[in-house]
């Protein structure tokens, strides 16, 4: 004979994991008010803010949820805007990644492919310049990009330790971003350039891509391999929204690989593939950081 106890107690469960189920089912079905995407144009500003808006507009036509872009000043500026919740995801660099990660619960979602799944920095002179190598940089003219960019500044500044030089030995100018920097040196502003490459041998490098005039530069150094960036959402986001944030991931790479013209999107969702990403990818990053022995800033 079952007790009313066991029965009462049975009931209960039932009752119990029945609210369960509704909850994550009502947790996985909740839908956000709109979504906000934060960049930071890392080489044509008015070319990357036109593209971010049309990639909005074709977002919110797919996931049917209205779509923001929020386009930041600086690197540091975005990590802000995803600590103080003004963003839901965002497209960082690798290094201003690992400084999201730390302040503002980023959490790593897709990477983007250009030519490999890395990208390399590179430091970059005039063709005719009398500049052969990192040492001889000193005294002279140079252009990074910004504090927190990888690729035009922090591992330039671990080669240029290396080498037995300080920043105080260079005359630095930050311009803000990678085409900027190309302009530069174009104009003679400045003796070097550091700046992004997306191939070892340096064919897809931004003194290509943004240069007026093709092959006026020579390279001086190219860094190891650093893991391209990545796109990022809030924790507490993804906490809240995970169906949300997976129709988001599915809908990039669906966008980057449906559209006839690989470059409509190119200068932010790079030009061949959005792959899968984790967090321990970017731990030469991090080694990187602890190299430099750099704070970074939030």
């Amino acid at each position: 004979m079952i007790s009313f106890s066991r029965m009462f107690g049975k009931a209960v469960f039932c009752v119990l994991a029945t609210m369960a189920v509704c909850s994550v089912t009502q947790a996985a079905d909740k839908t956000p008010a709109q979504l906000t995407i934060g960049m930071i144009p890392g080489g044509d500003p008015k070319k990357e803010a036109e593209q971010g808006m049309a990639l909005a507009r074709e977002l919110q036509a797919r996931l049917r949820i209205p779509v923001t872009m929020y386009i930041s000043k600086n690197y540091t500026g975005l990590v802000d805007a995803m600590k103080n919740k003004k963003v839901d995801f965002a497209f960082f660099s690798s290094s201003t990644f690992v400084l999201a990660e730390k302040q503002a619960q980023a959490k790593v979602l897709l990477k983007k492919v250009w030519q490999e799944p890395y990208y390399y920095s590179a430091i970059v002179v005039p063709a005719k310049s009398k500049i052969k190598n990192v040492k001889d940089l000193k005294g002279k003219r140079i252009a990074f990009v910004d504090e927190q960019s990888s690729s035009g500044y922090l591992y330039p500044k671990v080669e240029i330790h290396r080498q037995g030089l300080e920043e105080k030995d260079l005359k630095v100018q930050f311009t803000g971003n990678h085409q900027a920097s190309i302009k530069a040196l174009e104009s003679n502003e400045v003796d070097a350039a550091a700046v992004f490459s997306d191939d070892e041998q340096g064919k897809q490098g931004a003194w290509v891509k943004f240069a007026d005039t093709k092959n006026k530069f020579r390279v001086i150094w190219m860094s190891q391999p650093i893991p391209n960036d990545p796109f990022c959402v809030r924790q507490d986001f993804y906490d809240e929204y995970p169906k949300v944030t997976h129709d988001m991931m599915f809908a990039l790479i669906e966008i980057l690989e449906q559209t006839a013209d690989k470059n409509t999107y190119s200068e932010i969702l790079g030009s061949r593939d959005l792959m899968p990403a984790t967090s321990k990818q970017y731990d030469p990053v991090r080694e990187m950081v602890k190299a430099l022995n750099i704070e970074l800033k939030p």
